[in-house]
């Protein structure tokens, strides 16, 4: 079978390689540090995964947490107004279950996963300078090493695909134990200076909600560059809430840090990257996952890309057979990705800037219109409908007004 290599042991690069090894592909992952390491780090991000995303994992035998992950079986969604109440509230139950697992799990438990089915794992840090050594020893070498600098020059930004040149929002997010009073879901909270997230979720350290804040840069939620550890993390959150989801005042009250390691502060420039980059000896490389697409996380797509990415370029390598993995194939994968990353990419965009008044008429009618609630809130499991329906003001003011009809049509 053919030799792949792996830069990156993630939710997109280690996937891929659990299924390619499942077929019988001779698969290397090089991986920054031990699987016992990964499990001791300091939080690296926080995800739900939605059904198409868990769905393949499943396929591949890999859901390892579906007994003691919580379910996150609805969407709670409300809207800052002139008062302490919400000038929108609503929620809606999902067609079927999310989950959010903790990527240390994750990652450790599929590192083990992959040595388990005869993958060549390698604890080693891949700098650019490394990737001719690298490709020399594979028919293909994928880039899946996360967002960052290191290979911006490999992989330039592409401008047509990537409307912002700086972070959109300051983000701040902590694990907590205790007693919430909160919907056995995903909450929403959204006010003129940023957005607010809580779910439950299956961490390192057991069940445990993961709250995160989404603050417009140099406003009043722009606070996370002055605060060092979990205690002044949690009183700063208990802060944000009294003072910009007023109706959420008290849900922090009864909870405490889950850990000294849990909690994650920065800022991301969401970014789509050329895929394909050429080193020093001439060899091409493929990014793939956030090395690629890196979306702000207010969306809640990065985890479920990565997931992605993974299916297609399973089935592109496999699709393409004993052929050369030339220049033609090499874009032709990301193409072929790009198709479904280009529906979550738009939406994550949109949603950093000031709603128009066809959403804000959307978000107030989901009060009162189930449907509009139940299409609003699976567009986090398919963006694919958002470009044909949310994105234009004529399709959106369509809908509401046939939704809102069938809704006083029903006895």
């Amino acid at each position: 079978m053919r030799r792949i290599g792996i830069v990156g042991a993630g939710q997109a690069g280690l996937v891929l390689a659990i299924g390619l090894r499942q077929l019988g592909y001779h698969v290397t992952v090089f991986a920054e540090r031990p699987a016992a390491e990964v499990r001791a780090v300091r939080l690296v991000s926080n995800q739900c995964l939605f059904h198409p995303a868990l769905e393949r994992e499943r396929e591949l035998g890999i859901n390892f947490w579906d007994a003691d992950a919580p379910p996150v079986r609805e969407v709670a969604f409300a809207a800052a107004g002139e008062t302490a109440d919400p000038a929108i509230s609503w929620r809606v139950a999902l067609d079927r279950p999310a989950q959010s697992v903790d990527q240390r799990v994750k990652v450790a438990d599929w590192m083990a996963e992959f040595e388990r089915l005869g993958g060549d794992l390698r604890i080693r840090r891949v700098s650019p300078a490394d990737l001719d050594e690298c490709a020399r020893e594979f028919e293909l070498l994928v880039v899946a090493a996360g967002r960052g600098p290191q290979f911006d020059t490999l992989f330039p930004r592409d401008d047509e695909r990537s409307p912002y040149h700086e972070p959109q929002r300051a983000i701040g997010v902590l694990y907590v134990a205790g007693t919430l009073d909160a919907v056995p879901g995903l909450t929403f909270g959204l006010s003129q200076v940023g957005e607010f997230f809580l779910l439950p979720v299956r961490s390192v350290h057991g069940p445990v909600h993961g709250i995160g804040f989404f603050g417009v840069p140099g406003g009043p939620m722009d606070v996370w560059d002055a605060v060092t550890d979990v205690e002044q993390h949690h009183e700063t959150a208990r802060k944000l809430l009294r003072a910009h989801y007023p109706w959420q005042a008290g849900l922090l009250d009864s909870t405490s840090p889950a850990a000294p390691t849990d909690l994650l502060h920065g800022r991301i420039t969401p970014v789509v990257r050329h895929p394909v980059g050429t080193l020093p000896s001439g060899a091409k490389v493929l990014a793939m996952g956030d090395t690629a697409v890196t979306n702000d996380p207010v969306g809640g797509q990065g985890a479920n890309l990565a997931a992605r990415a993974a299916r297609t370029y399973q089935e592109a390598i496999v699709d393409h057979a004993d052929r050369p993995f030339d220049e033609e194939f090499l874009y032709g994968t990301f193409a072929r990705y790009w198709r479904h990353a280009r529906h979550a990419t738009r939406f994550t965009n949109d949603l950093l800037a000031p709603p128009p008044d066809h959403v804000l008429a959307t978000l107030d009618t989901a009060q009162r219109v189930p449907e509009v609630a139940h299409r609003f809130a699976h567009l986090f499991e398919n963006p694919a409908d958002y470009e044909g329906w949310l994105a234009e003001p004529r399709s959106s003011y369509r809908f509401l007004e046939e939704a809102t009809a069938r809704r006083v049509a029903t006895p």
